[in-house]
């Protein structure tokens, strides 16, 4: 298996744009899984170059030249790091990092020791959730199709694994997203009809888990962001699956531009195409709901435009609401014990906080490539550099 591709299925067509995960950019140029509609889907976005128009009500991200007041001072825990896509951290400065292009778990201690808790080279672990005394909890996914491995595991402290939960064999009995139709929805039929050949024009979710993050819920639970399944699951401490929501497609508009430049029929110009909402984190929040970074279907880059959001999710009823949008490339969300909401933008280079009660966010940190993001114990940790083998861990004193 290659290195860790996007956790939403993705195949490339053209030579400017990248799949939906900060895993592979433009510039890696590596091989992605193409199989089934869900890869063609993502498929048609890379190929459009699509402008996300008509997004829900949401609080839109400020350009970078809005910051805070005063520059943070940072601090460099770790680096040369092989693509650190995931990590937490424990109010007393313990971290736990994945280094996913490496296959690696990394314990980074408060003296700058390393200690790999789980080596699986060529496979990938992601997901990481904060060390207790039952251990670290992990995602851990290698291939695709009926013998693919998506788990939950966790490591101890003795370097013992175990499977808390098989998310592939989830997948397969519930398909959480196989009822929510993708792509060009109300679309006639003799349209669709003109479309190119592999170009998706309708397909429902199929049956694909991706396991890319986890957090620890209220009650003992964990919820898991299914990046494949479009969907948070929770888990509990028997490793009994449960779906939280099903998150929606996320639409973008066809324009006249984009359909000369793709060879599309004048039929769709003017049509909405619902792209796979991908989720690439979840944290929960001080009020017990989660909230979930989505990088949705097709290319992430600045080809696009910023399509990435975080949504709050009701653990209860499973109602989602779209609290930060217009970001560039949204892999990770923290959220502070104020309810401070805290997201990344891989490709706007740049870390935002969005305070209760206020109009817009502001830029905390702008780093190269941030994936990952957590707030603990009065500071912001965040992974920088992520896609490739000099990767940092950074501490940031909010």
């Amino acid at each position: 298996m290659d290195r860790p591709e996007s956790p939403g299925r993705v195949a490339t067509t053209t030579s400017t744009t990248r799949s939906t995960h900060p895993a592979r950019s433009s510039s890696t140029r590596r091989r992605t899984p193409a199989s089934g509609p869900r890869a063609a889907a993502a498929t048609t976005a890379v190929a459009l170059g699509l402008a996300l128009t008509g997004a829900p009500a949401a609080i839109a991200a400020e350009p970078p030249d809005v910051t805070a007041a005063d520059p943070p001072e940072v601090t460099v825990v770790a680096d040369g790091l092989v693509g650190p896509l995931s990590l937490d951290a424990t109010p007393r400065g313990d971290v736990v990092v994945a280094q996913s292009f490496a296959g690696l778990l990394t314990r980074l201690d408060r003296t700058g020791g390393r200690t790999d808790l789980v080596a699986l080279p060529g496979e990938e672990v992601a997901g990481v959730s904060a060390p207790s005394a039952a251990g670290v909890l992990y995602t851990h996914s290698l291939g695709e199709g009926p013998d693919a491995v998506a788990n939950l595991e966790r490591v101890d402290r003795r370097g013992r694994v175990e499977v808390v939960a098989d998310l592939a064999a989830h997948e397969q009995a519930a398909n959480p997203d196989g009822g929510t139709l993708y792509g060009l929805r109300d679309t006639a039929q003799t349209c669709l009809d003109q479309l190119p050949e592999g170009f998706p024009g309708r397909y429902t979710g199929e049956v694909y888990s991706h396991p890319y993050a986890t957090a620890r819920m209220r009650g003992g639970r964990t919820a898991v962001a299914d990046a494949g399944g479009n969907a948070l699951l929770s888990v509990d401490v028997r490793g009994r699956v449960d779906v939280v929501a099903a998150l929606p497609a996320q639409p973008a508009v066809l324009t006249a531009d984009v359909a000369a430049q793709n060879g599309l029929p004048d039929c769709v110009v003017g049509q909405t195409y619902w792209f796979e909402p991908v989720p690439t984190d979840v944290e929960t929040g001080p009020d017990g709901a989660l909230y979930a970074s989505l990088l949705p279907g097709g290319p992430e880059d600045p080809s696009l435009g910023a399509r990435g959001s975080v949504v709050r999710v009701d653990p209860r009823t499973g109602a989602v609401t779209t609290v930060l949008d217009g970001l560039l490339a949204a892999t990770g969300v923290a959220v502070g014990d104020d309810g401070t909401v805290y997201a990344t933008e891989l490709f706007g280079g740049r870390v935002v906080a969005l305070a209760p009660g206020a109009d817009a966010p502001i830029t905390v940190l702008e780093a190269e490539l941030p994936a990952a993001v957590e707030v603990t114990g009065g500071d912001l940790w965040v992974t920088t550099q992520a896609l490739g083998p000099t990767g940092q861990v950074l501490r940031v004193e909010l």
